[in-house]
């Protein structure tokens, strides 16, 4: 612990948001959302602090777990694509990947036919072919992919993101050749075996400045919390950055506190003690 996350440990700091990844984070993917973590949100929220969602997924993925959750608005979706009021329906930040980069990065992806590819467009994903791959991913975001001919006709309107699922050595080297070929894209992990091609200077972060300018907050403000690389920027931006404890061990080097995993409820013992102030150290790590 710094001095900054010790000077805060008793609740005083003066937290007025806490942002929070979904999967793996505030949502256990062996036991969903857990009362401790919907009572501990409720209870900062009662404090009238806020507490947001930012996650990989599109509104109408993301939408059954904020309200599990109990969360307020605005969202980040994407990857940081897109900042939305889920209360008045306003899209308050936006940034798309042009069509012209996506099909070179598509170009490039086609060139493993052991990795499956999905182009999120409009409110839509769309993938070329059927694939086991696709069914797990589907079922686990409660989405369903549309199978088309080309991706090419679909991408007159540019795509929020181009998400490739493969085996984990796979994705690693898509990540390098995408790296190599210089595309202007942020190529980034968020899962093991998930590689999110998101335009250019896209993140977490960077949607975290979008919502601090639309709420009138500060960076000192805010907790972050996340479990894998695409939550970095975002712990980095925050004045307290938290990484799960399953996160990545280069992710727990940036940030400023790691607290338990998403089935020991992790982001309850943040607020608890951040937040609340009821927390006991000996919970955490």
């Amino acid at each position: 612990m710094n001095d900054r996350t010790r000077a805060s440990a008793d609740g005083a700091a003066g937290y007025r948001l806490v942002v929070m990844d979904l999967d793996g984070t505030a949502r256990s993917r062996r036991l969903g959302v857990t009362s401790g973590v919907r009572d501990a949100i409720a209870a900062a929220r009662a404090r009238g602090v806020r507490v947001c969602v930012a996650t990989g997924r599109m509104w109408r993925s993301a939408v059954p777990w904020t309200r599990a959750l109990g969360v307020d608005p605005p969202v980040i979706l994407y990857n940081g694509g897109q900042v939305f009021d889920f209360e008045t329906g306003r899209t308050l930040y936006e940034r798309r990947l042009p069509g012209a980069t996506a099909r070179a990065v598509l170009e490039l992806v086609r060139r493993d036919p052991e990795v499956q590819p999905h182009v999120y467009v409009e409110d839509r994903v769309l993938v070329e072919r059927p694939h086991p791959l696709t069914d797990v991913y589907t079922t686990d975001d409660g989405l369903t992919a549309e199978v088309v001919p080309s991706f090419e006709p679909f991408l007159a309107a540019d795509p929020y993101k181009i998400l490739v699922i493969g085996s984990q050595e796979r994705v690693e080297v898509l990540q390098q050749a995408l790296l190599g070929a210089g595309l202007p894209v942020h190529a980034v992990q968020s899962e093991p075996v998930y590689l999110e091609i998101l335009p250019p200077g896209v993140s977490k972060g960077e949607a975290l400045r979008a919502m601090w300018d639309a709420l009138g907050l500060a960076p000192a403000e805010t907790i972050a919390i996340g479990d894998n690389w695409n939550d970095a920027e975002m712990i980095e931006a925050a004045g307290l950055g938290v990484a799960m404890r399953q996160a990545p061990e280069g992710l727990r080097a940036k940030a400023d506190y790691v607290c338990g995993t998403a089935e020991e409820e992790g982001v309850r013992q943040v607020i608890e003690r951040f937040v609340l102030g009821t927390g006991s150290p000996s919970r955490d790590t």
